[in-house]
């Protein structure tokens, strides 16, 4: 949909600002992961995302060092190690899952302002 201004001429190029959006949307998101899971309070989806991001990353380095090691002197990788990667990464994946389901359903239940009658 194009911008109609009138007679002026917008200046606004979205790929000047992406990457400027993108970061102080992150930085954002991740102060709200920390003050409300963290600081205000700590519950069984702070457990789950600090495990969660534990278990994947493991699960990926350790994974992709072993794969790339395969690749490189053509011996199959054994099938312990391939599990030894796949069931964390698995792992991972599921507790961040339930860390998203828990901040998706963590709406405030009681009013941040009551007005008090005088």
């Amino acid at each position: 949909m194009d911008a109609s201004y009138g007679s002026e001429k917008s200046n606004l190029q979205a790929s000047r600002v992406l990457g400027e959006f993108f970061v102080k949307h992150l930085r954002n998101f991740a102060k709200r992961v920390v003050y409300n899971y963290f600081l205000r309070d700590m519950t069984a989806a702070s457990l789950e995302l600090v495990l969660g991001l534990c278990a994947l990353t493991f699960g990926i380095v350790f994974g992709g060092v072993h794969w790339i090691q395969g690749l490189a002197t053509d011996i199959p990788t054994p099938l312990g190690t391939i599990m030894l990667a796949a069931l964390p990464t698995m792992l991972g994946l599921q507790m961040l899952l339930a860390f998203v389901a828990f901040d998706v359903a963590n709406v405030p239940r009681r009013p941040i302002h009551v007005d008090l009658p005088d």
